[in-house]
């Protein structure tokens, strides 16, 4: 049997969600809506580089904060 060492990824700028064919998604608790950053889209419009870990989102709606959740854009495949 070979024992394989696994690298961890890193992902906290939005060049590592793009990087890693991911993308942000935000939602507002007070009005209920999601929304999604495509990093890809963010960076080639000229949005900085941010760490999206301390960066606070708000609702583009009704200002309220923005809760964060990392999503893959890739379908993933497991086997056994």
């Amino acid at each position: 049997m070979e024992i394989i060492q696994l690298e961890p990824v890193v992902i906290r700028k939005m060049s590592d969600l793009r990087d890693n064919q991911m993308s942000l998604g935000l939602f507002c608790l007070g009005c209920e809506r999601w929304g999604e950053i495509i990093p890809d889209e963010w960076l080639s419009s000229g949005n900085k580089d941010v760490d999206y870990i301390i960066q606070r989102f708000k609702c583009g709606e009704c200002g309220g904060a923005a809760d964060k959740q990392v999503r893959s854009t890739t379908s993933l495949i497991f086997q056994k």
